[in-house]
């Protein structure tokens, strides 16, 4: 009887978190590829290391600790060391990447707070196949608010293969002087609001992202964006589908950018990758001239282990006269100069 007793008495402090578990794990990226590129007819091929060639560099910490009854706490702080100089690609963030705190839950989903990837940003990362990284990616032309500082955000539990994510940032200290602003307009500065709806079921996957942030200091002018994209596996090959949106207020950002995608596995688990994006830029006159551009990229894999692989990227864009679109982590073009690169490079994660 007594052991009935005891073993009654610590099922309920199990279950009341008395014994609750905690974790702290580290992990990270290191990718660095060399690149020779062409970024101007007058200096010719520029050859240099190239962080993130394949995937972003990084390093975090993430914590959860079991609270009990289907909740627990969490926290996650990550930065982004540059391998090819060994500093922070960051000078005023020491966690640039992510810094948030939260609480989640098996039933409702999760509520976190503080600096965050927007849900616009990761409706269109999860369709870049080039992993919004290197020079393949085409977020260069689809370019919109990746993070958001002080913001606040709910993500949904899988529902029959949806998944709701709202963002709300405050947007306090938008012009960094340690208070929110004192004006009618300024108060409103950098303030953003956000949604990303997602459907993941077996090969399909489609992803929607809404963001509209406010922009001018002087006077409520806001960016509006929209992200839908969708893929398909269809086993030996995998096909995706894109289209976007960036425009504000002012007229001087009108954006509409389509893309298509394939990748395909080889000789086991090599995989060959290919996009195409086109942009057309509303915004042009006949003074500027045509400011569409298209990014055509090439990219192959090869796995080394489950944790290291190296691969091959290659990507040019076409600009028109009016057009001064470079690759993404590349550097500035002239207008109407069609920019190259090559990057081969290894990717480790820990």
């Amino acid at each position: 009887m007594q052991k009935k007793l005891l073993a009654l008495a610590i099922a309920s402090l199990a279950s009341t978190g008395a014994f609750a578990q905690s974790s702290v794990t580290i992990y990270g990226v290191l990718d660095l590829a060399v690149e020779s590129g062409k970024y101007s007819d007058a200096a010719g091929n520029l050859t240099r290391l190239a962080p993130g060639g394949n995937t972003t560099n990084r390093m975090g910490f993430r914590g959860t600790e079991d609270l009990g009854n289907g909740m627990s706490a969490n926290f996650t702080l990550e930065m982004q060391p540059t391998p090819d100089n060994g500093t922070n690609s960051a000078t005023t963030q020491l966690w640039n990447r992510i810094s948030t705190i939260g609480l989640s839950s098996k039933s409702w989903g999760a509520v976190n707070a503080g600096r965050f990837y927007t849900p616009w940003f990761l409706a269109h990362s999860a369709y870049d196949i080039f992993y919004t990284a290197g020079v393949g990616s085409n977020y260069s032309l689809q370019a919109g608010d990746t993070r958001m500082n002080n913001s606040i955000y709910y993500t949904s539990m899988p529902m029959n293969g949806f998944t709701i994510m709202a963002m709300w940032g405050l947007g306090q200290d938008a012009d960094a002087t340690g208070v929110e602003g004192t004006t009618a307009t300024t108060k409103k500065l950098g303030r953003e609001v956000g949604v990303k709806l997602s459907y993941n079921n077996g090969p399909i996957s489609v992803n929607y992202g809404y963001d509209n942030q406010t922009t001018a200091v002087a006077a409520d002018v806001n960016t509006k964006r929209n992200q839908l994209n969708g893929s398909y596996n269809f086993g030996m090959i995998k096909l995706g589908l894109n289209w976007n949106t960036n425009k504000n207020d002012a007229s001087t950002l009108d954006d509409r950018v389509w893309g298509f995608s394939a990748t395909m596995p080889v000789m086991g688990q090599d995989l060959i990758k290919f996009g195409y994006t086109r942009l057309t830029d509303k915004t042009a006159t006949a003074a500027t001239g045509s400011k569409d551009a298209r990014l055509i990229a090439f990219g192959y894999e090869h796995p080394m282990s489950k944790r290291t692989i190296i691969y091959g990227t290659y990507a040019k864009m076409n600009n028109d006269t009016g057009a001064a679109r470079t690759l993404l982590g590349g550097v500035g073009v002239a207008a109407g100069f069609d920019p190259s690169a090559l990057q081969v490079g290894m990717r480790h994660t820990f």
